[in-house]
């Protein structure tokens, strides 16, 4: 992962197609081409498949979970390639009414204040940096990048990072005050309501 200045990061495995890494195929996708495309972009989507997978039955690859999410207008995909997304309010339409969870806007929010609202049953979809793999970064931009936020107990923010190294991807945590660095103050809260 690299800053690529003001605008943003890149991030990529040096000298290795990512795509020879994983089963693009089992995983929904139509090509490896459109694994590359779309791997960096759905992290959101990778939060929505871990609640998927721990509260209901449902199992469905991330290729399939993609295509209903544009079809919902989740992500906007510009004639330039570029991709908007995931926008929040399709989202949530989308996630309320085919799963049934119960979804909440959080804008303008710390996380010190959005978190109170975590607890079993009820986690959130937080908006940071993709530079909170590295917690010493000094300065991270903030936004761009999707964690599942699953619990806060004394000061402590542990969170799912579908993009994390594999020893912190499943069950990284921080202090809240560092998590706070990363944190763009926004996201969506997300009940299970069965």
């Amino acid at each position: 992962m690299r800053r690529t200045g003001l605008s943003g990061l890149e991030v990529f495995l040096g000298g290795t197609d990512p795509s020879r890494l994983h089963d693009w195929a089992s995983d929904g996708y139509r090509s490896s081409e459109e694994y590359l495309f779309w791997s960096r972009k759905v992290c959101g989507l990778a939060c929505l498949q871990s609640l998927l997978q721990g509260w209901t039955d449902i199992r469905l690859p991330m290729g399939e979970l993609l295509a209903l999410a544009l079809d919902w207008g989740c992500y906007v995909v510009e004639p330039s390639g570029r991709v908007q997304g995931l926008i929040y309010r399709p989202f949530m339409a989308w996630v309320s009414s085919q799963f049934g969870f119960h979804c909440e806007l959080v804008e303008h929010t710390p996380i010190h204040v959005s978190s109170q609202k975590v607890r079993p049953g009820q986690v959130m979809i937080a908006s940071v940096s993709p530079e909170i793999r590295d917690p010493n970064t000094h300065a991270p931009q903030r936004g761009g990048h999707l964690v599942l936020v699953y619990a806060v107990d004394d000061g402590v923010v542990r969170f799912h990072n579908p993009s994390g190294y594999s020893h912190n991807s499943d069950s990284a945590s921080l202090p809240m005050q560092v998590f706070e660095r990363f944190h763009a103050n926004r996201g969506i809260l997300i009940r299970r309501t069965s």
